[in-house]
């Protein structure tokens, strides 16, 4: 019987549902329509997504070796890591897909 609900299926999701959704709500909450070619302050939804990059990458290096059991960073970090960036590439391809322009 495999276990569909262990932590190694349930968390590389998790965080890539978590950098999906980081890009989903900065370009949902900036100004203006998304698809608007003359959409005012172009760059608040890049730099938030650059922003919780920088913020993921700090927690898994200092954060998660510190406060987490049996979490070094050099491989369960970068793992988790991994899967942040995963979630955030794929939302920017299917908001590119959608909008052919970010």
């Amino acid at each position: 019987m495999f276990d569909w609900l262990s932590p190694a299926i349930i968390l590389p999701e998790d965080h890539a549902a978590i950098g999906a959704l980081a890009v989903a709500v900065a370009y949902a909450f900036a100004p203006g329509r998304l698809g608007d070619p003359d959409r005012p302050h172009r760059q608040v939804p890049r730099w938030a997504v650059s922003t919780f990059a920088v913020i993921v990458l700090l927690k898994e290096t200092l954060w998660d070796p510190l406060n987490e059991v049996g979490q070094p960073f050099l491989w369960e970090g970068a793992t988790d890591m991994l899967w942040y960036l995963v979630g955030i590439v794929a939302m920017l391809g299917a908001l590119w897909a959608r909008f052919r322009r970010l």
